[in-house]
């Protein structure tokens, strides 16, 4: 549908009585977001489902070699996620900043897309696809549970948002909805990735870069706790998003988009 209306709008604004107006450049941004969610659609699926295959194929669990390195850290993740849960204003805050990321999904690169940053949408699709590749082949021999089984001490609403990774690994798990699919990577954290991406793509707009800073922030502190990860998860998405940022401007052979407040290297006007 998506991929069908971006058509559409890209047709529109190339007739020759609508391209050169204002009107023109509308349609070629609104078709820019279309194309860019019909890719996003289609790209998540096909990640979603690969990483339930690859839970499937059931290595061994890795979760007491993460806690561990959580020990050598200094980092008790008991003791935090009883003491956030013990406060529940920060609690609820850091819930709503891990929520955030699908809406930060939809709403980074149609803000993008419709105020002409082309560079920064094509930037953002680009670290995005290619950190969720990375993330599969790093996550697939280093398969865990994740804090929240390990640990034991979740509430039963927070052991169900894995639950498939167990069914998965067992083999009741036959059909897969992508409706209802779970995020069953534990190591590196894609949320931890996915915040820094969000304010990486944000770098065109003063304004909008420090409210992702602090969002962004914000969410990657709620890793732990509201996502069940171990300190080490979060470590390790830092390391996933430097790997793929880096290998990004190695392919481009070129410097990195703008600083923040200069203007982007290519834009839709």
């Amino acid at each position: 549908m998506l991929a069908a209306i971006a058509m559409a709008l890209s047709l529109i604004a190339s007739h020759p009585r609508i391209n050169a107006t204002l009107r023109g450049l509308h349609y070629r941004r609104l078709a820019l977001v279309a194309h860019s969610g019909a890719l996003l659609v289609a790209f998540t699926n096909v990640m979603g489902v690969m990483s339930y295959l690859l839970v499937t194929l059931a290595p061994p669990l890795v979760d007491g070699r993460l806690a561990a390195l959580d020990q050598m850290l200094g980092f008790d993740w008991p003791r935090t996620y009883a003491w956030v849960r013990a406060h529940p204003g920060l609690d609820y805050v850091l819930k709503l900043a891990y929520l955030s990321g699908l809406a930060q999904l939809v709403l980074v690169p149609i803000l993008t897309g419709l105020l002409g940053q082309a560079a920064y949408l094509r930037e953002f699709l680009a670290n995005l696809m290619l950190s969720c590749v990375l993330l599969l082949l790093i996550a697939a021999p280093w398969p865990a549970a994740g804090a929240y089984v390990s640990y034991g001490l979740a509430s039963a609403d927070e052991v169900a948002t894995v639950a498939h990774f167990a069914q998965l690994r067992d083999g009741t798990m036959q059909v897969f909805d992508l409706g209802q699919m779970q995020g069953l990577v534990s190591l590196p954290s894609y949320h931890t990735a996915l915040a820094l991406i969000f304010i990486q793509a944000m770098r065109w707009s003063k304004i909008g870069f420090v409210l992702a800073c602090v969002l962004n922030g914000l969410m990657i502190l709620s890793t732990p706790t509201e996502g069940g990860h171990y300190l080490v998860d979060v470590v390790a998405g830092v390391g996933l998003w430097a790997l793929t940022a880096g290998m990004l401007h190695a392919f481009a052979g070129r410097r990195t988009p703008a600083m923040v407040g200069q203007a982007a290297p290519a834009q839709l006007a």
